[in-house]
């Protein structure tokens, strides 16, 4: 009897001994994200063996080398708003050699995935809203082959706006600026390598502003150190001469560089005017609105009001707010001027903000 519990006692030994050796082994176990993250593609978080394509989101640090390991993982989200966070997935590998990896070596090299599971209903939820918005939460145990624990680690990725842009400080929408004093400043975006700025002419104020800064031909297309946030128009590369009196579009992207590759994330597009009398669209228009208004009742105070050469016309809509051509705005005119018995009454109403 008395040697039975001596071998009990040496095996619960050896076990625990074993235990805290593979626990001393492990002095390292890192999860990094890789942030700020431009976008975040949902099929780099799944994991399954032999795929392929997905970019690098996060890296894992195992040191030292060549020890057996067992990764379990599982990602969770919060969406904008919520304090509870829901399971989007989670997985286990086989044992595999410690080293540094990245998630686009789960499953597509030796580390086996060996049981992954994921949530569809949270997935969907997610691919609803457009692009991934709130927190991305990841929490990995490493194990010894043994299976007992060793390490735990854990990082997170938050995307706070839907279309993942920033903000252009000047000049603001509708701005009126003055020509060789433009002034271009953003919000900084940490982790950004450079700036790119891109500028081009918009044509008319129907011509949406995504549609004129792709148009052919840009104005500028220089780049920015990433140390700046604000810079003068006029000091950068141009590739065509800016001309007063004109309508422009304005975008500033912020490259950041990544393991995978550069990723651009743009800033919102803002459209200003330059300064000066030889606006030849707004003149086209106002010289129209004031042959035809003239001639109705309290039409020339109107006409007055349209012969301001510092009058600007920023967009034009008709009654129920919808955009219209300066096309459709002219025909228009010339049918109320060649068939004056179609107007009933006028009515002028100004609104400065507009």
């Amino acid at each position: 009897m008395k040697i039975y519990r001596t071998f009990l006692f040496l095996l619960f030994t050896v076990l625990l001994s074993g235990s805290l050796s593979a626990q001393l082994l492990i002095t390292n176990f890192d999860l990094t994200i890789f942030k700020p993250l431009p976008e975040l593609d949902l099929g780099s978080l799944s994991m399954a063996n032999d795929l392929s394509g997905a970019p690098k989101v996060f890296q894992i640090s195992i040191l030292p080398l060549n020890i057996d390991v067992i990764l379990e993982g599982e990602i969770t989200w919060t969406d904008i708003g919520k304090t509870s966070s829901l399971k989007l997935f989670d997985f286990k590998t086989r044992p595999f050699k410690s080293r540094l990896f990245y998630n686009t070596d789960l499953g597509s090299t030796d580390i086996r995935i060996a049981r992954t599971n994921s949530n569809n209903t949270v997935i969907n939820e997610i691919i609803k809203k457009g692009k991934p918005v709130g927190r991305f939460d990841i929490n990995l145990t490493l194990r010894n082959a043994a299976g007992i624990v060793v390490k735990t680690a854990s990082d997170f990725v938050e995307f706070t706006n839907p279309t993942q842009s920033f903000t252009i400080l000047t000049p603001t929408a509708y701005a009126e600026v003055q020509l060789g004093n433009i002034v271009v400043s953003w919000i900084q975006v940490p982790g950004s390598d450079r700036y790119k700025i891109k500028v081009n002419k918009r044509t008319n104020g129907n011509q949406s502003l995504e549609n004129a800064l792709a148009s052919p031909s840009p104005f500028i297309v220089d780049v920015i150190a990433k140390e700046k946030t604000s810079v003068r128009l006029s000091d950068l590369k141009s590739l065509r001469p800016l001309e007063d009196g004109y309508e422009y579009v304005l975008q500033v992207v912020a490259i950041i560089r990544l393991p995978s590759g550069d990723k651009e994330l743009p800033s919102e597009i803002i459209n200003f005017r330059i300064a000066g009398l030889n606006d030849a669209r707004d003149n086209s228009i106002k010289n129209d609105l004031m042959a035809m208004t003239q001639a109705l009742p309290g039409g020339s105070t109107f006409a007055s009001v349209l012969s301001d050469k510092n009058l600007r016309i920023n967009r034009l809509v008709d009654e129920n707010g919808n955009p219209i051509s300066q096309d459709q705005l002219r025909n228009l005119l010339n049918y109320l001027n060649t068939h004056p018995d179609r107007v009933i009454s006028a009515q002028f109403i100004y609104n400065d903000n507009q």
